[in-house]
Order: structure tokens, then C-alpha cells, then sequence
């Protein structure tokens, strides 16, 4: 009787070992975070939640900062001139080159050809190659004719017609059209270090293959 008695207390010690060591294991699936105990779906979740994704609306706020009003031909566009709220792009600096414009004219806000210039000057340094710039500013007579052509193109408002986007061609270098992976990747490295830095917006377009750059105003 007492062998029989050490046999089951014996059993029932490992019973509990086993439903001990069953738990740890189903809780290693969880993370901890913050102290508590969450589930990967909530991991996820949480993470998603601290990373803010960039829209296109962002990028009309960013245009819109600079007080500049929206470009409703070239008429509006020539008073803005005049008045030096926008100024001339030159066709050629250093690291970048204007290609010849259809739907867009050369000009932008003061700031914003400031950071173009950056971009190409870190772009040149890096690789000894130009940009090529395919798009400036856009009045909204251009960019509803540019819409029938070009699906890319923003319904309703478009941030190029504000002076303060420009799109940066990814097929084309200087004045040689080739896809480049390795120069792709210098110029979206920039992008991303200026965007980190709070200075512009960016967008990767697939249809037409370029990257459509909104200056933010760091003054407001």
C-alpha cells in the first residue's frame, strides 16, 4: 500500500511539472511589451500604429504651407513670376539636368529649388552621375491636359501646382535614358535621409518611372 501511495504522489508531481512547463512554453509565444503580455497579431499592431504612412493629402498640406496660391494658368504663373514668389530652375547645375518640359514649366519657390539643388549635389558627390528632372511646376490648365495623357497625374489639385514639387526621372541619368539599379538606390537613399530630416515628402511612381519630391516648410 505504501509503494502504491509513493507511486501516485510520485505521478502527480510530474502531472504538475508537465502542466508547469506546458505553460511556459505556451506563454514563449507571446511577447512581453511594456511590462505586459501580448499576442504577435497586437505586436504588429502596436508597431503599426507608431509608423505614420505618408499620403498624398500630406503632400498638398506641404505645397499649400508656403502661401503660395494654387496655379491656374500660365497668366497666374507669369504674376508670380513677376512678383519673384517663384523663381527660375536653371536647365542645367550641378548634379541635375532639366529635361525638355511638355506639361510643366522651370520654376519653383524659392526653398524648393534649394533642396533640388541639394538633392543633385549629394547625388553628384556620390556618383559622379546627373539627375534628370521631368517635371516642375504645373498650372492647373497643364495638369488637367496632362491628366488626359498621363494616369499618374493627380485628380483634382496636384501638388506641382503650388511651385513646390518636382519629379526626379529613376530611367534616366544626365541625358542617357537607362534603368539603373544601383543609381535608383542612391537616389531613394537621399530621399529617405531628407524625408527623415523633416525637409521633404516622396513618392515612388510605378506607371512613369520617377520620384515625385513636395518640399515641406520647415518655417511653419
Amino acid at each position: 500500500m505504501k509503494n502504491l501511495l509513493l507511486a501516485f504522489s510520485l505521478l502527480g508531481t510530474s502531472f504538475l511539472f508537465a502542466q508547469n512547463e506546458a505553460s511556459f512554453v505556451s506563454n514563449a509565444s507571446f511577447s512581453s511589451f511594456g511590462g505586459s503580455v501580448i499576442s504577435s497579431s497586437e505586436e504588429v499592431k502596436t508597431e503599426a500604429n507608431e509608423v505614420k504612412k505618408i499620403t498624398y493629402q500630406d503632400h498638398l498640406h506641404a505645397a499649400e504651407s508656403f502661401n503660395i496660391p494654387l496655379i491656374m494658368n500660365n497668366e497666374h504663373m507669369d504674376s508670380l513670376i513677376l512678383a519673384n514668389r517663384l523663381i527660375p530652375v536653371a536647365e542645367e547645375g550641378e548634379g541635375y539636368k532639366v529635361q525638355k518640359l511638355t506639361h510643366s514649366r522651370p520654376f519653383l519657390n524659392q526653398t524648393s529649388y534649394l533642396i533640388l539643388k541639394e538633392i543633385s549635389s549629394l547625388f553628384y558627390k556620390e556618383t559622379n552621375q546627373e539627375l534628370s528632372i521631368s517635371s516642375l511646376t504645373r498650372t492647373i490648365e497643364s495638369q488637367n491636359r496632362l491628366r488626359r495623357v498621363n494616369s499618374n497625374a493627380a485628380k483634382g489639385h496636384s501638388a506641382h501646382s503650388y511651385g513646390a514639387s518636382f519629379d526626379i526621372s529613376y530611367s534616366k541619368y544626365g541625358d542617357k535614358v537607362s534603368r539603373n539599379s544601383a543609381l535608383e538606390r542612391v537616389v531613394e537613399n537621399i530621399l529617405q535621409q531628407l524625408e527623415a530630416e523633416g525637409k521633404i515628402y516622396y513618392i515612388k511612381e510605378r506607371r512613369q518611372p520617377c520620384f515625385h519630391v513636395t518640399i515641406r516648410n520647415t518655417a511653419v
